[in-house]
């Protein structure tokens, strides 16, 4: 359901002209932002508020689609409750040309279509990236180690067996392929990772371990030993409030952000005031962002 609070009145869809030429709807990708914090994660969960509920709401009452029954409809990312980003890519058959603006002006003030594109009918968000970036952010915690943190993160790199640092799901592997890990900062830290994809918690987890040698916690060698699979417990994850995917990269596309969509949602991010909001807003800021 769409929230009274955060939602404008919905216009009419619109026509004017704009409706695709094809026999059968036409797929479109789109760039979508969001603030997880009042959410239940982005996927439909009946009886709780979700991302995905509220944009395919407003999708079908701005007349994109008619019944998701009929239409093929994917997505990029399943994140958590909690969970934000400005990279989650869905992709959908409309029947009628996406105008932005329209979109952006009913939809509540904590997510965004940033951009849209056509795209070819086989088009799938999730098995067609190239890479995905996710952010995580982070007070620093009292004598964290920063150079000893960053030794560790590089332990990550390649392929790995994640079992110790994901929630396990049966019958998935646990094998994972990180092309980078970073982490940056002083009093607020900032964890970056980039892979084709990832496995469930697994950035949360990694974020823990790390968090956990840079305390002195856990040494480099122990850290190493969990990915050799030489050690037996887990990490758990860190809070999912500090999550958020920045970016989804494809080969055959780029994205190219509205500037009203951008700075509409820019501008509710810098409301906020919090040093993790901060971080999401500043890729959104530079030039050329895509």
């Amino acid at each position: 359901m769409i929230s009274m609070k955060h939602a404008k009145r919905l216009p009419r869809p619109s026509r004017g002209g704009n409706r695709i030429s094809k026999v059968w709807p036409v797929r479109h990708a789109f760039q979508v932002a969001y603030d997880g914090a009042r959410y239940f994660g982005f996927v439909r969960q009946p009886g709780h508020p979700t991302v995905e509920a509220e944009l395919l709401e407003i999708f079908s009452k701005c007349g994109l689609y008619h019944d998701l029954r009929d239409v093929t409809y994917r997505v990029a990312a399943r994140t958590d409750r909690g969970v934000s980003g400005m990279g989650q890519v869905v992709a959908l058959d409309v029947l009628w040309e996406p105008n932005l603006q329209e979109l952006n002006s009913v939809l509540p003030e904590d997510i965004a279509v940033l951009a849209a594109v056509e795209v070819k009918p086989d088009f799938n968000p999730r098995t067609q990236a190239q890479s995905k970036h996710y952010c995580y952010v982070c007070e620093a915690p009292h004598s964290f180690n920063l150079p000893t943190a960053r030794e560790a993160a590089k332990l990550f790199e390649g392929t790995h067996d994640l079992s110790h640092f994901c929630k396990r799901e049966p019958g998935k592997p646990t094998t994972g392929d990180l092309e980078h890990v970073r982490v940056r900062g002083k009093k607020i830290l900032v964890f970056d990772f980039i892979a084709r994809g990832f496995l469930w918690q697994q950035v949360r987890r990694m974020v823990e371990g790390l968090l956990a040698v840079g305390k002195g916690a856990l040494s480099v060698e122990e850290l190493k030993s969990m990915l050799d699979g030489r050690e037996k417990h887990s990490m758990r994850p860190s809070p999912a409030d500090g999550l958020f995917l920045v970016d989804t990269k494809y080969l055959s596309f780029r994205f190219r952000p509205d500037a009203r969509a951008r700075k509409r949602f820019v501008g509710y991010l810098k409301s906020l005031k919090h040093p993790r909001y901060g971080v999401m807003a500043a890729p959104l800021c530079r030039k050329g962002f895509v």
